[in-house]
């Protein structure tokens, strides 16, 4: 009949029509009243003259129908299950009074379809998280157990390095929102509240097709509503541990032609945690409250290894195919890497009258790691900091601080018997992060680590230096090789000395309103006018400190050159230099409004939903305004049909255009720049083999540095230094365009199966360009306007989609889904998996000409086929003891891999050598997760429970990343080559020669990283 309502407010719908037994006719002045333990009170409304109602602005939950009217038998409806963002039609047949001696049988469906909108994606219940092993010890906000990682359930996502991909587009791109507003963090798109499971009541992954309420995204939307209190006191206590020691041990992770190898392995992962809520007054006033501290310890082990020679003098290989070695003893060491967080949540729900309710939730998530000798765990990828700690502590660990805090007010009204709705919602999200030297100091100090130049130190030519150059050994001479034509048996390809190099400290806020109207009329047809205004502002305030961070490449000679622009400034290594510089505040003014109309017609039959959608952005830089991103017309176009008019089919198509929210890292970074750091000492040549000189102490009298005076300074930071940043005054808002068709229908109760197809194609993108190989940038659309000579970029996504969904009732669920799906390309979106980059509409993509031949290919997130199945079932022992086992698999093919080579002024994987994706793919993994719960009821309202859930039970190890780098050498493109092409046709980007093949990376197509091996969940929960 109507859209699901108020999406954005994260409500939904019951909707259905009321027909006499008899006459068949549909029966007027019914009243429909509905209630649920997640429903204040109860909420009624009366049919119209066509024997239709609509009761709007639930929370999600298992209702009770009655439908009541004078002359006709009441009749009440149980165990009506409602999703979130769903509206589900309930059709009723009474019996007359007349009637009650004749044998007449009532129809009353409950089906599980959303009849209301075009939306793909999955609802995750509190059931499924009960039944189902989720959120594993590993990655990205493992510990507390964060909501976002419950978007990988949905059909055709997949984790990426900072969350979860949907339908092609990077995770950044998505929205997530926490009862309304966005808690996307400012600067960069990610997820900014890793909220605990344990304090969400629903979970909706929405993947496409979605309605004008939502907006500002380009990727999937992920929208949690959080447990509320209800008219009875309920609440838990929980705890999980996973202990590392029983995890299987995971494989150690090389690199061919170099002495040092690591691994990390979980030591342990946990969380404790309480919740309570209740009526303050009964059917008036419900709180919600709960604390879950988290904690996270990785082990990370460091060798040394010495190359081993066989019998006849050259180098010997392993069973994986690696130089064999042998460990150097003395050389082991372990270390920590260390987090801990403090999750809390408040809510308050009021409702003043049936029809007025407001809501107040504060939730909250400081976390601390790293320090005193630990290293960090990353807030953006749940991994820590490093795998292989190739170089000095102090150059490579930090101390991380990040906390949020989200605070959002809720109003809703109903009007005119609930024929006229309003929802208001404001919010802030709050952030706050430091990323200091691992000694604790930071900028502004010229103390400890923070005062330190970071060095590395990195081998691109056939000769081979060793650890003994940078670190001392026991017996050096283990590193000796009796073969002349191998230099040491301990080389180094990179290593890293100094100082941290660079630290942050930022706060970020986003402030937030928005408010909906909706307008319920008959006219041929039922009609659902919604109309909505959205403003937002984002506010980055950001200081760094850069020691200094310098990149000494050895040349052919043997000395050490510096690579500047691989960092955009200059210290040199035998320097102390610091500099602060606090930019000011970048800015982000967003407003946008909506119209739709859900237009219900043919009896029922069909929904037709027209919706606009306009906003525009304003970004805001040193005072200034950067740039301005108007005029961002968002279509929405949407038909279901329901041949069976009772709500347990659906057929549908949608067209829509989204628009990406540009996040502010673009601003800080570019208006008015990076921050300026001049050395206070010429440059100069150093050589690493001098024990005098390990550490950067250079005494020599010349360097090398690519088309700039060594010994000007002031030159130097002229070409490179902070300055305002050209727009293209064209600038068009980068876009998205999706259709969608597909359908749904119940096959049995609660259980459908569906078929869908997704195509997205990116439209325009905003990019960072320049035309002088690097001297100065410009912001524009790559292909439009200034940028026209610029290729054109290119994101295209083509998914099917077959699933079987059956939500938990009589005692089981089942979800399996199989994803055919292609992405192909030359933008991979808002970061660049291939280098880790993540820097919002100023990625390497389309920063200079010579970076551009050979982009075009299968892009990085392309998954040719995924499958996913998750079943549970609770087998009821006796009175009082019940067990739960859940079972699930997720199987996906490997993504595409290519041939990267170094660029003369952007460094390391920056160059395509070949056409994208042709390098081959990585091999298919395999997943299998099981759960088994116990639960014992201690007495009339509590019961225990005590779980094991077991991740990757079969300890598979799969290879999840290979190292791409095909040379470290400056090259240049083979514009459509092949792998034919490879043997001496890769030619040196400055002398036009082909590399030799020693320059050849003897690492290329090894493994750089695995799947988590094996590990265990131990759990237990007390519920009242």
């Amino acid at each position: 009949m109507a859209s699901s309502q108020a999406l954005a407010q994260g409500t939904s719908v019951l909707l259905g029509n009321v027909t006499d037994t008899v006459t068949k006719r549909p029966v007027a002045d019914v009243v429909v009243t509905a209630t649920s333990p997640k429903l204040q009170g109860e909420q009624a409304v009366v049919t119209d003259e066509d024997g239709n109602y609509r009761i709007p602005q639930l929370p999600p939950g298992v209702y009770t129908l009655r439908f009541e009217k004078e002359a006709f038998k009441p009749y009440s409806r149980e165990n009506i299950a409602l999703r979130l963002d769903y509206s589900v039609r309930v059709n009723v047949e009474l019996i007359p009074e007349s009637a009650l001696t004749e044998e007449i049988q009532v129809v009353a469906q409950a089906p599980t379809v959303d009849i209301g909108s075009t939306s793909s994606g999955v609802n995750v219940s509190e059931s499924f998280v009960r039944n189902i092993a989720v959120v594993a010890p590993t990655g990205k906000g493992a510990a507390s157990r964060s909501f976002e990682s419950l978007a990988e359930l949905a059909p055709g996502a997949n984790a990426d390095t900072y969350g979860v991909s949907v339908s092609g587009a990077t995770s950044p791109e998505n929205q997530y929102i926490v009862d309304g507003i966005s808690v996307n963090d400012p600067g960069f798109g990610i997820n900014g509240t890793p909220l605990s499971v344990e304090f969400i009541g629903e979970v909706n992954v929405i993947s496409g097709g979605y309605l004008p309420e939502y907006g500002r995204s380009t990727g999937g939307v992920v929208n949690a509503v959080t447990k509320s209190g209800s008219n009875e006191f309920h609440g838990s206590v929980f705890g999980n541990f996973s202990p590392g020691g029983l995890s299987g041990s995971p494989t150690e992770i090389r690199q061919e032609a170099g002495t040092i190898s690591g691994r990390s392995s979980l030591w342990n992962l946990g969380d404790v945690g309480a919740e309570l809520g209740g009526p303050i007054l009964k059917d008036k006033l419900w709180f919600y409250v709960g604390v879950a501290p988290s904690f996270t310890r990785y082990q990370l082990e460091r060798n040394l290894n010495a190359l081993v020679l066989g019998e006849n003098g050259e180098l010997a290989q392993d069973e994986r195919g690696f130089t064999q070695t042998r460990p150097i003893e003395g050389t082991q060491k372990f270390y920590f890497a260390d987090q801990k967080t403090f999750q809390y949540i408040g809510k308050l729900t009021y409702l003043l009258n049936a029809d007025h309710n407001v809501a107040v939730t504060v939730t909250g998530s400081p976390s601390s790691s790293g320090g005193s000798g630990k290293f960090s765990i990353s807030e953006r990828t749940g991994a820590p900091e490093v795998d292989r700690i190739s170089g000095e502590y102090g150059a490579i660990a930090t101390q991380r601080s990040n906390s949020s805090l989200d605070t959002s007010l809720k109003w809703s009204s109903s009007f005119l018997e609930k024929r006229l709705l309003f929802n208001a919602t404001v919010g802030w999200h709050h952030q706050k992060l430091s990323v200091r030297a691992s000694d604790g100091t930071q900028g502004g100090t010229m103390e400890g680590l923070a005062g330190i130049s970071n060095v590395t130190w990195q081998r691109t030519t056939p000769s081979q230096h060793s650890i003994t150059e940078f670190e001392s050994l026991q017996d050096p001479s283990v590193c000796d090789s009796p073969n002349p034509a191998i230099s040491t048996l301990c080389p180094v390809l990179s290593y890293l000395t100094g100082g941290p190099g660079r630290l942050d400290d930022a706060t970020l806020d986003r402030y937030q309103a928005k408010a909906v109207g909706t307008y319920l009329v008959n006219a041929a047809g039922q009609h659902v006018f919604k109309a909505g205004i959205d403003l937002e502002q984002m506010v980055y305030d950001h200081t760094r400190s850069v020691t200094g961070r310098t990149v000494l490449i050895e040349s052919d000679e043997g000395d050490y050159f510096y690579d500047y622009r691989q960092y955009g400034y200059l210290v040199a290594p035998d320097q102390v230099m610091i500099q602060d510089s606090q930019s000011p505040l970048s800015k982000s003014n967003a407003a946008g409004a909506f119209v739709q109309d859900s237009w219900t017609m043919l009896d029922n039959t069909a929904t037709l939903n027209l919706g606009l959608r306009y906003d525009t952005q304003q970004l805001v830089g040193g005072g200034k305004t950067a740039l301005v991103l108007p005029y961002q017309w968002s279509p929405r176009l949407g038909l279901i049909v329901d041949p069976t008019r009772t709500g347990r089919m659906k057929i549908f198509g949608s067209y829509a255009r989204y628009y990406e929210s540009v996040p502010l890292d673009m601003v800080d970074r570019s208006f008015p720049g990076e921050p300026g750091v001049r050395s206070s000492k010429d440059a100069t040549k150093c050589d690493p083999r001098d024990p005098e000189q390990q550490r950067g102490i250079c005494q020599s009298d010349e360097v090398r540095l690519r088309d700039q005076d060594p010994l000007d300074a002031n030159a130097l930071w002229s070409t490179v230094g902070a300055g305002a940043t050209i727009v293209d005054p064209a600038i068009k808002p980068q876009s998205t365009d999706e259709f969608t068709v597909g359908g749904e229908y119940e096959v049995i109760a609660n259980a459908r199966v569906g078929l869908s197809y997704t195509r997205r194609t990116l439209n325009i993108a905003i990019e960072d360009m320049s035309r002088d190989d690097g001297a100065t940038y410009f912001i524009g659309n790559p292909g439009y306007g200034f940028a026209k000579d610029f290729v054109k970029p290119k994101r295209n996504y083509d998914g099917m989609t077959l699933f079987f969904q059956k939500n938990f009732s009589n005692l089981w669920l089942a979800q399996v889904s199989y994803t055919w799906s292609r992405l192909y390309g030359n933008y991979e979106g808002l970061f660049r998996s291939d280098t880790g980059q993540l820097d919002p509409n100023i990625n390497s993509d389309f920063d200079l000409v010579s970076l551009l031949p050979n982009r075009s290919g299968l892009l990085p997130a392309d998954r040719t086929h995924q499958l996913k199945a998750f079943g549970a079932r609770e087998f009821v022992l006796r009175p009082g003891l019940s067990l739960n086992l859940g079972l699930s698999y997720r199987g996906s093919s490997g993504t595409p891999l290519s041939y990267l080579g170094a660029h003369v002024d952007y460094g390391a994987g920056q160059a395509y050598i070949l056409p994208r994706g042709t390098a081959g793919r990585l091999p298919w993994v395999n997943r299998f997760d099981s759960r088994l719960a116990v639960n014992y009821q201690l007495a009339k309202d509590i019961t225990a429970s005590v779980s094991l859930d077991v991740f990757n039970v079969f300890n598979f190890q799969t290879a999840t990343a290979y190292d791409q780098n095909y040379t470290y050498s400056p090259v240049l493109p083979i514009v459509g080559g092949t792998r034919a092409d490879l043997p001496g046709k890769v030619l040196d980007a400055e002398t036009e020669e082909p590399i030799p093949d020693e320059a050849i990376n003897k690492n290329f197509g090894k493994p750089t990283a695995y799947q988590a091996p094996r590990s265990f969940r131990f759990g237990a929960r007390v519920s009242f």
